[in-house]
């Protein structure tokens, strides 16, 4: 019978051990990795020629902009008017007596 064993070797390493714990100890400078805001900008994510059609954007932009509107100019409806009311006057048995003779 025969059996297969496997022997992993480390790899040799240019650095001293004592470079590699020195490095692994100290935290990671964020101001100086590729995630940082100095070095990452937007044109790298998407393409440096990325660019949304205006077909696409004008659409959006104007259905986004009337409904703005809409809600700013609008008149007061029944629900607005219900939807001020306090809870209590919505649902008139929620509190027992003695509890509505407090609030009053």
């Amino acid at each position: 019978r025969s059996s297969l064993s496997l022997h992993l070797r480390p790899l040799p390493s240019k650095k001293p051990a004592d470079e590699d714990d020195e490095e692994f100890s100290q935290p990671i400078k964020f101001s100086s990795s590729k995630a940082s805001h100095k070095t990452w900008n937007v044109d790298q994510s998407l393409g440096s020629k990325y660019q949304r059609p205006w077909w696409k954007v004008l659409p959006i932009s104007l259905l986004g902009v009337s409904f703005l509107l809409w809600c700013a100019l609008r008149g007061e409806t029944v629900i607005d008017e219900q939807l001020e009311k306090n809870l209590y006057e919505q649902l008139p048995g929620l509190l027992s007596d003695e509890e509505q003779s407090k609030s009053r």
